[in-house]
């Protein structure tokens, strides 16, 4: 039966991997959404809420851009169950607080970090790892099912986190986070991977081996392009989405419920947009994909500015969603099967820290903004300021996808 499957599922790793990073996803998302609006409701702001997020990651960009090297050392499996067993412990230890009532701003913020600095490499080491356990012709797709996967968990967990805070004390949130771990560590003992560890032997140089990758870099402008397009993407893109607790609570006059349904809604989005990249079995142009990403988001946005009912948010931030799973994806897919081996965790430790780095400053630049400046004149600086910055970048790498 599992022969007649497509794609990457026909691979036992694949979908041993898959399901492992579903249930460890969704207990993130869980536990995330009970944690936003912990933070939000302890006085109501926005700011606040941008800057705990940036606090809580920003500063593990730095992590991240050494975790390229750390990926291209050791052997990648070790590694991703190493860093499986010490995620157990943030959730585990913030559950405890918060069982016992102990609602501390600055251990909220403590443990966040830690947790995000685990993430910092966490994050590359999977995308790596995919590359590893399916051959590259599927890679593409392969990706699109993480983020579908990734987006899944997105979907359910805000959805059992309103239910569980509805019903339940809020720091089981946090103990179902804590198990949501062990299943993809229990996974990775049934996964077998195509890693080259001929280059591990070599002595360790990290000055020979940042050298050769920026001369890698030079020689390949569209990666640099490929980044800062990722960047801009995710400085404004996903940063929209720190607005839905101030967007559910001032304007829709709802409570946990409301905030955690619109969190799901992105999630539903999302897996639309996995499932649509999934189907196509090639993408011509992934230039001019990744332009028709930018509308779809462009939609949702002028949809969430001019909305005042919950079905007209929630159909506004699945556009939103979709346009997250029909970008990302594709840039994954365009760095990794253009970089070799060696070099491969560098540059998505690269790709991660575009991500990682620039949704905490979109945040945390949004949040404050808002409390600032009228809602709506918002949404148009955030929509001229994409436009004049990505659009460019996307005609100079569709010139140079033309002339290849």
């Amino acid at each position: 039966m599992f022969l007649t499957l497509p794609g990457p599922l026909k691979y036992k790793g694949f979908r041993l991997f898959i399901t492992g990073h579903f249930l460890s996803f969704t207990g993130s998302w869980i536990q995330n959404t009970a944690l936003q609006w912990i933070i939000y409701n302890l006085h109501h702001s926005t700011g606040e809420l941008g800057l705990f997020n940036f606090l809580t990651t920003f500063p593990t960009i730095f992590v991240t851009l050494l975790a390229g090297f750390i990926i291209d050392r050791f052997n990648r499996k070790r590694l991703l169950q190493l860093l499986l067993i010490l995620a157990l412990f943030p959730p585990l230890v913030l559950g405890i607080l918060l069982h016992f009532g102990i609602y501390l701003f600055w251990a909220f913020l403590l443990l966040s970090f830690l947790a995000s600095v685990l993430s910092s490499i966490d994050m590359p080491l999977r995308q790596v790892f995919i590359s590893e356990i399916v051959p590259p012709q599927y890679l593409t797709r392969a990706l699109s099912l993480q983020a579908s996967s990734f987006n899944s968990a997105r979907m359910l967990g805000p959805a059992l986190a309103g239910f569980i805070m509805q019903i339940f004390p809020i720091s089981i949130c946090f103990f179902i986070n804590f198990i949501s771990y062990l299943p993809l560590f229990i996974f990775t003992f049934w996964i077998k991977t195509s890693e080259d560890f001929s280059r591990k032997s070599e002595k360790f140089n990290v000055i020979k081996e940042l050298k050769h990758f920026l001369k890698f870099l030079t020689e390949n402008l569209e990666f640099s392009l490929i980044l800062l397009l990722t960047a801009s993407f995710t400085f404004f893109a996903t940063s929209i989405i720190i607005l839905l607790p101030m967007l559910t609570f001032k304007i829709l006059q709802g409570s946990a419920k409301e905030f955690a349904l619109l969190s799901s809604g992105v999630g539903i989005g999302a897996i639309m947009g996995a499932f649509f990249l999934f189907l196509k079995k090639e993408i011509p142009s992934k230039i001019f994909h990744l332009l028709k990403a930018h509308a779809f988001w462009l939609t949702g946005l002028l949809i969430l500015t001019f909305a005042n009912t919950f079905p007209t948010y929630f159909i506004s931030v699945m556009l939103i969603g979709f346009s997250f799973t029909n970008f990302y994806p594709v840039v994954n897919s365009f760095l990794q099967e253009r970089s070799p081996s060696e070099l491969r965790g560098k540059v998505m430790s690269l790709f991660s820290v575009a991500f990682l780095g620039m949704a905490p400053l979109g945040q945390i630049s949004i949040g404050y903004m808002v409390e600032i400046l009228n809602y709506k004149v918002l949404m148009m600086v955030w929509i001229f300021l994409i436009f004049i910055v990505n659009m460019p970048i996307l005609f100079i790498l569709k010139n140079k996808e033309k002339n290849v």
